[in-house]
């Protein structure tokens, strides 16, 4: 028979509560005397274990003359004990399951933030985030073609004053047209014939990462974690490293 302890304890029931039940359902009817005997439990052990299992409905007690005795109650419910906790389990878990958006708002840690923009307004945005994170380095993936065709000349005009103010340095891996006189300051490695064009832009600066879409209308997320940003940099730089051997560095 598998080990009704085990059972028991499962269903909620402590140690002290355990040996009490079973000592009472083979002794039956028994005083707290008997039932220390048969236990080796302190008094008030059992009488605690006894106070709890009463509001369980897992044992009771009668009056004979001038002493009071305690009795488990029948194995069947037990039974109805354990169906019960199964029914309050479900409800718990249905619960815990509408409360998990709630709880995970307060997460610990450090969060990404996470920021979004639609059209040119991103390029602007953009900017800001390279003005005030002042990144020794930027890491970026760009399909210059498709850039072209909703950036122009002028949209990127600050972005480029602003890398060369700062001296930023640039490590990008390309595809489309590039030209290798814009800025020294990049080391650049373009892809002749990509299988698939990016069609959009990936920048890694500081602890921020910058997404901008190129296809339909112009989307930018910008994303703040450094565990994020640095694990990007650095799958960018073993990216530039095999992209090397495969296109060309101007």
């Amino acid at each position: 028979m598998k080990d009704i302890s085990k059972i028991l304890h499962s269903l909620g029931l402590n140690e002290s509560e355990i040996k009490t039940y079973l000592a009472a359902l083979k002794q039956g009817a028994s005083t707290v005397v008997e039932l220390t005997k048969h236990t080796r439990l302190s008094r008030q052990a059992i009488y605690l274990a006894i106070e709890s299992m009463t509001e369980r409905a897992l044992m009771s007690s009668v009056m004979s003359g001038k002493k009071r005795l305690f009795t488990a109650e029948p194995p069947y419910k037990l039974l109805a004990y354990a169906k019960r906790k199964e029914t309050e389990m479900r409800e718990e878990i249905a619960d815990l399951e509408k409360s998990l958006p709630d709880l995970e708002l307060q997460l610990g840690g450090e969060r990404p933030v996470v920021r979004m923009y639609e059209g040119k307004e991103g390029i602007r945005a953009f900017l800001e985030e390279v003005k005030k994170t002042k990144p020794s380095m930027i890491h970026e993936i760009t399909d210059m073609d498709a850039m072209k065709n909703i950036i122009t000349t002028e949209d990127l005009a600050p972005y480029r004053t602003e890398l060369s103010r700062h001296r930023h340095k640039a490590k990008g891996i390309y595809t489309g047209t590039v030209n290798p006189n814009s800025n020294p300051d990049i080391q650049r490695v373009v892809l002749d014939h990509p299988k698939e064009r990016f069609n959009a832009n990936i920048s890694v600066f500081g602890d921020r990462v910058g997404f901008v879409s190129f296809e339909g209308k112009m989307y930018t997320v910008i994303l703040e974690n450094k565990a994020i940003a640095r694990s990007l940099a650095q799958l960018i730089d073993l990216a530039y490293e095999e992209a090397k051997r495969k296109g060309k560095e101007v």
